[in-house]
């Protein structure tokens, strides 16, 4: 059997039929709006520890605690507030990238709804599939 050494990952899911409704991860606590999350996961690496897809949700606040992985983003559309504990903030608008690292706690806020690329690394694995 061939393996194809390449995948797409499209903004509108699978074949582009769509993303699919999901729950927020173990680390997210809505805290106000953000209700409509939606995900497709087009890779998972054959140990679980890796994953890339795309992932979309309504305007909202995010309560994240002590994230497990290291999550590269790249937002398609929309707008993310990120702030840590500390205070520390940084806003990050369509067309532009950043790295929220394993461990961080902190809020997401999305003043509007956003869609991004995202590309997950969990060390301890077993992430799997996000939708079903």
């Amino acid at each position: 059997m061939e393996v194809n050494m390449f995948c797409r990952v499209d903004r509108n899911g699978r074949d582009g039929t769509g993303l699919v409704p999901i729950s927020h991860d173990v680390t997210d606590t809505a805290v106000a709006g953000a209700e409509k999350p939606m995900a497709h996961t087009a890779f998972v690496d054959v140990t679980g520890r890796f994953t890339a897809g795309v992932w979309a949700c309504d305007a909202g606040t995010l309560k994240i605690r002590n994230l497990t992985v290291d999550e590269a983003c790249y937002l398609i559309e929309g707008t993310v507030v990120i702030t840590d504990l500390a205070g520390n903030s940084e806003t990050y608008n369509a067309g532009e990238g950043f790295v929220l690292r394993r461990g961080f706690s902190g809020t997401w806020h999305m003043p509007v709804g956003i869609r991004k690329y995202n590309a997950m690394h969990n060390p301890e694995g077993g992430m799997g599939p996000l939708e079903g």
